[in-house]
């Protein structure tokens, strides 16, 4: 294959990939199984290494598949296989249509904020705070700005589309409740994806060889490499389009050098170079340059700053108080599967692929609920769903294990939360009003009407409550729940709910007793 058709290959590969990671985030109908989300998650590489870290073999192989593709060719995951690189190509490309004429050119890469960040970051994820490392991780931003952005979007054009068919007598297409996030949520996501656009637009990959964590990962590896793209000085022309096109900004056209850690592997300047200027080549042999010691000071201060602000997640989040809004518990309520609030959080990648696969929408991004260290991370809300008995999706989709897969029987007995009641609140006490939905819609029956000052009033088994809301969710007290659940910091496992059999009418036998 000549080597300018390595680009329509890339844009083609990069197209399917991303596509496919897109539809994981709008899927609201739960289309998609479970066992394809977890392949096409497995792709990515920073989601990869953390769930290899469990020892996930799945996880283990597409982590050093990726790692073998970097040590070969380069950093071509960065072109191909991340979705959020190709949503920079597509800010890139806006630009190009309004100037014909590209505006790239060469610069050198700012190594010392790059890798400091990432070493930064993986001193915190290693200290239990996620924090840096997921707002800056390209799966898990990518993530929050389809289920932000995109997947409300996807949802009303589908109840629109419903609507116009119900209209015409045709049910074939059902609604589904439309949601947006929180303001905070909101705010701090529009503020994401104004920068990525801003430094997409005019500098092309500048996110990826500054800030992005696997792109330093990968860009160190590519140091080792054994293919790399060079130049060919005598192939050359001098023309410089090599150079004009290189969005990654790694390309010297004057000093005919291909800065390779910086190139994302995106093969724009093999299809625009007009001779074959350009070619994988074996690196030359060539002797070690000298020790940059400001570096090595710069990179020793963030590796001590690190230390510094490598605290755990639960301790980040006394720094702040927790918000108080609809739910009265004192702590955020983490899913099941997910084990406490302090795994949960130093695992999790804050990629909302739970959130946007979750069928009933209980699980909402967190703003402050967790602290500063648990921004955007999931939490159970109870006012928009109580968390479906049966479900076990959440744990099957998570590409970081923050979430583990439970069988439906075992997430049956997870107690994630115990219900509180307060009898002050209750409409029965407050209106002299019957009331029993919290009863009648506990799956285990933890929630049970005992006769009480005249009145019959809820009591709680809380041996027997696993925490699902379906109690909190239909209780019709205002402004405060008169029954919520108040999280467990660890999960624990609740007794199984009594089962009796009514006994046959006396004297029947076999018989119908009619």
């Amino acid at each position: 294959m000549a080597l300018r058709h390595l680009k329509k290959v890339r844009v083609a590969v990069s197209l399917i990939l991303f596509l496919c990671a897109l539809s994981l985030f709008i899927d609201f109908g739960g289309f998609i199984p479970p066992a394809v989300v977890s392949a096409t998650t497995t792709l990515q590489i920073l989601p990869a290494v953390v769930r290899a870290f469990s020892g996930a073999a799945g996880a283990i192989a597409a982590a050093c598949g990726i790692l073998l593709l970097t040590l070969l060719f380069g950093r071509v995951y960065c072109s191909s296989i991340c979705p959020l690189g190709t949503l920079q190509d597509m800010f890139s490309r806006l630009n190009r249509r309004r100037n014909s004429v590209r505006r790239f050119r060469y610069r050198r890469q700012n190594r010392v904020l790059h890798y400091g960040l990432f070493l930064l970051a993986a001193a915190l994820a290693g200290g239990g705070s996620m924090l840096l490392l997921y707002v800056v991780e390209p799966f898990s931003t990518f993530g929050r700005l389809a289920s932000t952005f995109l997947r409300p979007v996807a949802v009303a054009v589908n109840n629109g589309f419903a609507a116009g068919l119900t209209a015409l007598g045709s049910y074939a297409v059902y609604t589904v409740p439309f949601r947006i996030q929180g303001t905070g949520v909101l705010i701090t996501a529009a503020l994401s994806l104004a920068v990525l656009f801003v430094m997409s637009y005019t500098r092309g990959r500048l996110f990826c060889n500054t800030l992005c964590p696997a792109g330093a990962l990968l860009g160190f590896l590519s140091r080792f490499s054994v293919l790399r793209i060079a130049i060919d000085r005598g192939a050359c022309r001098d023309c410089g389009l090599c150079e004009r096109v290189c969005k990654a900004e790694c390309v010297d056209s004057v000093g005919m050098h291909v800065d390779f850690t910086a190139c994302v592997g995106c093969f724009n300047c093999f299809d625009a170079c007009p001779t074959v200027g350009l070619r994988f080549r074996r690196p030359p042999h060539r002797e070690e340059p000298p020790v940059n010691r400001r570096r090595r000071r710069a990179l020793r201060n963030a590796a001590a700053a690190a230390a510094f602000l490598a605290v755990p997640s639960d301790t980040l989040r006394k720094l702040l108080p927790a918000p108080t809004g609809k739910s009265r518990s004192s702590l955020p309520i983490t899913p099941p599967g997910s084990a406490g609030i302090e795994r949960f959080t130093s695992r999790c990648t804050a990629c909302h692929l739970c959130v946007s696969q979750c069928p009933t929408q209980v699980l909402t991004p967190a703003f402050l609920e967790y602290g500063p260290g648990g921004l955007f991370q999931p939490r159970m809300d109870y006012s928009v769903s109580p968390c479906t008995y049966e479900c076990v999706l959440c744990g099957e989709v998570c590409p970081t294990g923050a979430i583990l897969p439970l069988a439906p029987e075992t997430k049956k007995l997870t107690q994630i939360g115990k219900a509180k009641f307060v009898k002050d609140d209750c409409i029965v006490i407050t209106k002299k009003t019957e009331c029993g939905a919290c009863s009648e819609h506990c799956p285990t029956k933890a929630v049970h009407m005992v006769k009480a000052e005249g009145h019959f009033l809820p009591e709680v088994n809380e041996e027997l409550c696993i925490g699902c809301g379906s109690c909190e969710h239909p209780c019709p007290s205002t402004p405060n729940k008169a029954i919520y659940v108040e999280a467990n910091p660890v999960h624990l496992r609740a007794k199984m709910p009594e089962t009796t059999k009514p006994a046959p009418a006396a004297g029947t036998g076999s018989d119908f007793p009619f």
